[in-house]
């Protein structure tokens, strides 16, 4: 069977020989967020995958919680020189369903009824910094480690094809047990991230970067809603992640991603007769496709 690479690069042919005007290079190449004044992209995240379960207080060890959400967020970026930008990020709707094996599905909870913004600056290799303006920030955080869109940041020097680049993900990620008025956890898993150019497609004006990319989580530990021996439990959460990305120069931005992540959780509360623990294992697989 063929892997994910070879099949993106039988496509990259396939265009080719269909398509005169497109054509493969081999020339090192530069990625770099530089969009136009006002340029407006809609991103379309899909995510599905399930959570076991070992040890959560009321439900049999190796319980699987199925997992699905659907979101849209709109990004436009505006010029502020310096080779940064304004980046106004509309998270426009998120749907989430969770159910037990054997369970009918039940909707997770939403941030909002209506679209909630945020502002941050970006400079040319997608290094968010300065959070400049938040409509209601509680609301953003929500939506945003409901959506579960990563962010990578683009190499600093230019990538040979065939050859190694070197980035950062950001992965927003929440984690939800059906009937829970709240995500047991929420975290924004980081970590290094090293692939391969795997190819070049020039389109007219567009050009096409196919990339793969793998890596792990760094450890991280956040605050959790599960009570374990009737007392709150801190969650540590670490992983790793395999995907494949397509970059557009014409967009400005990775039109295809699809990233599986597996995301290891370890719930601890300290007790006065010991330690309390659960364990969740999550395997999740994000699409992001760009709407026209």
């Amino acid at each position: 069977m063929l892997g994910s690479t070879a099949r993106l690069n039988a496509a990259c042919l396939v265009a080719v020989l269909s398509h005169p005007d497109i054509a493969l290079t081999q020339a090192p190449f530069t990625l770099e967020f530089n969009p136009g004044a006002g340029m407006s992209v809609r991103l379309i995240i899909e995510s599905q995958g399930e959570m076991v379960l070992v040890g959560v207080p009321d439900l049999p060890d190796s319980s699987v919680v199925h997992m699905f959400s659907l979101g849209s967020i709109t990004r436009r970026a505006t010029p502020i020189g310096g080779g940064n930008f304004d980046l106004n990020v509309r998270y426009d709707s998120l749907r989430t369903r969770y159910r037990l094996s054997g369970g009918r599905w039940r909707e997770g909870q939403l941030a909002s009824d209506s679209a909630v913004e945020v502002t941050l600056t970006a400079d040319r290799y997608m290094r968010l910094s300065e959070l400049t303006y938040a409509e209601d920030l509680a609301s953003v955080d929500r939506m945003r480690n409901g959506t579960g869109a990563p962010h990578f940041v683009l190499p600093a020097d230019p990538v040979d094809v065939g050859g190694p680049w070197r980035s950062e993900i950001t992965l927003p990620f929440a984690a939800q047990i059906p009937g829970d008025s709240a995500a047991l956890v929420r975290a924004t898993l980081t970590g290094p991230a090293v692939g391969i150019l795997d190819s070049l497609v020039v389109r007219g004006a567009d050009t096409l970067a196919y990339l793969s990319v793998r890596g792990q989580f760094l450890p991280t530990t956040v605050t959790s809603t599960l009570e374990l021996g009737g007392g709150p439990a801190t969650a540590e959460l670490w992983g790793e992640f395999v995907g494949n990305l397509i970059w557009s120069t014409g967009w400005s931005a990775f039109v295809s991603v699809v990233l599986t992540a597996r995301v290891n959780q370890r719930f601890e509360a300290v007790m006065g007769s010991g330690v309390e623990d659960a364990r969740i294992t999550a395997i999740v697989t994000t699409r992001v496709r760009v709407r026209p």
